[in-house]
C-alpha cells in the first residue's frame, strides 16, 4: 500500500480527530447516563462494608466469650480440686492459705464472668445490628439492580457505538504513517485525549492563539505538517474536516 500524501494525510488526521471527539462524548456519557446506578451500587458497598464490620464484631465477641468459658472452666476444676484438698488438710496455716487462694481464684473469675457478660452484650448488639443492616442491603441491592435495568439498554448502545469508534479509529491510524501515528498518539496522551487542532481562520481551535497567516493557508492546502507553538497539538485546517466528512 503506498503512503498517503501529505494533504491525504492531513484529511486522516482531521477524520481522526473527529473519530476521538465523538469517542470522548461517548465515554462521557457512559460515566453520566448510569450515574444514579453506580451511586447505588455505591450504597450497596457501603452497607456490606457495615454489615462485614458488624460480622466481624460478633465473631470476635463470640470467639472471646468461648475463650472465656474455656477459663473459667479450668478455674473451676482447679477450685474443686482446691475445695476437695482442702478438706484433707490438717494444718491450719495450709488450710488458710489454701482457702485464701480460693477465694481469689473466685474474684477472678467473677471478673471473668462480668467480661464474659460484656462479650455476650457485644455479639448481641452485633448480631442485631447485622440484622438491620441485611435488610438494608438486600433493599439497597434491589435498587441498584432497578437503576442499572432502567438505563442497561442506553449503555448497552453507548458501548457498542464505543468499540465502533474504536474500530474506526484503528483503521485510520493504520493508513497513517508508523512515525505520524506515534506522535499524534504522544501528543493526546498529554493533551488531555486531543493530538489535533482544527485552525479556524488563523486561529488553533484548541489554545484560542492566533497562527501566523502564511502557515494556515499552507496547511489548508496540505503542504505542511505542523503543530502549534502554543498547546503543541498537529494543525489541521478545518477545510479539511469538510473533506473528511467530519
Amino acid at each position: 500500500m503506498s503512503q498517503p500524501t501529505l494533504a491525504e494525510q492531513l484529511v486522516l488526521l482531521a477524520e481522526l480527530a473527529n473519530v476521538d471527539q465523538k469517542a470522548r462524548a461517548i465515554a462521557d456519557k457512559l460515566e453520566t447516563v448510569p450515574a444514579a446506578a453506580k451511586k447505588a451500587d455505591e450504597a450497596v458497598q457501603a452497607l456490606q462494608k457495615q454489615l462485614d464490620d458488624a460480622e466481624g464484631k460478633k465473631d470476635a465477641a463470640d470467639k472471646a466469650k468461648k475463650q472465656i468459658e474455656n477459663e473459667l472452666a479450668d478455674e473451676r476444676a482447679k477450685i474443686r480440686k482446691w475445695e476437695s484438698r482442702a478438706n484433707e488438710l490438717r494444718g491450719e496455716r495450709e488450710h488458710a492459705a489454701l482457702v485464701s487462694e480460693i477465694s481469689a481464684t473466685k474474684r477472678a473469675m467473677h471478673r471473668l464472668e462480668d467480661t464474659q457478660l460484656e462479650h455476650m452484650e457485644a455479639q448481641e448488639a452485633a448480631q442485631k445490628l447485622g440484622g438491620e443492616l441485611k435488610g438494608k442491603h438486600g433493599k439497597a441491592a434491589a435498587l441498584a439492580a432497578e437503576e442499572w435495568l432502567k438505563v442497561d439498554a442506553d449503555v448497552k448502545a453507548l458501548k457498542a457505538e464505543h468499540e465502533g469508534y474504536a474500530v474506526a479509529r484503528k483503521s485510520l491510524l493504520e493508513k497513517l504513517p508508523a512515525a505520524l501515528t506515534k506522535r499524534y498518539e504522544t501528543i493526546a496522551a498529554k493533551r488531555a485525549g486531543v493530538g489535533v487542532s482544527i485552525i479556524k481562520g488563523e486561529m488553533c481551535g484548541s489554545c484560542k492563539r492566533m497562527l501566523p497567516p502564511q502557515l494556515c493557508i499552507q496547511v489548508r492546502k496540505g503542504q505542511v505538517l505542523e503543530a502549534c507553538n502554543s498547546c503543541q497539538r498537529l494543525l489541521v485546517h478545518e477545510d479539511m474536516t469538510k473533506a473528511a466528512g467530519a
